[in-house]
């Protein structure tokens, strides 16, 4: 058997709702049922997105960080970014290895968009926005559909 994880765990949510919830008699009780049932259908969106996301997210990082390697006079930092982008694949899609990589490429975004904004220039003005822009689709990415919302 291959258990589908969003699918069981919709099943443990939809019973919790409708067979143990009606018989809770405290609030306490009934609120602290009702977030665990909403946790448990983020955790289902996430477990069902994450390598996905990551993946994007780390490739759209290393295509960003490539770019300014050629935009910033920084050799350090040029092999920082070389480093922190590696082979441009990620190898193992084990969500902690990519999770790591995730945090390891938006550390060196960091340190590349703060050399953007303290430098003068359209083409580092264009880097500015890019990296903006990137992470306002990061945070879309993220969305959750929540019950609780």
């Amino acid at each position: 058997m291959r258990p589908d994880v969003p699918r069981v765990i919709g099943g443990i949510s939809a019973a919790i709702m409708t067979q143990i919830l009606p018989e809770l008699r405290t609030p306490i009780a009934i609120q602290n049922t009702t977030l665990a049932v909403g946790l448990m259908v983020m955790i289902s969106q996430e477990f069902d997105r994450a390598a996905a996301r990551l993946v994007e997210e780390n490739r759209a990082l290393r295509e960003l960080l490539t770019d300014a390697q050629g935009i910033l006079d920084d050799e350090p930092l040029a092999i920082r970014i070389q480093e922190a982008v590696g082979t441009g694949e990620d190898p193992d899609l084990h969500i902690p290895a990519l999770q790591a990589s995730n945090d390891r490429l938006r550390a060196m975004l960091i340190d590349v968009q703060a050399r953007a904004e303290a430098a003068d220039g359209r083409e580092f003005d264009n880097l500015d926005e890019r990296i903006w822009a990137e992470l306002q689709e990061s945070t879309r990415r993220r969305h959750l559909s929540s019950p609780l919302a």
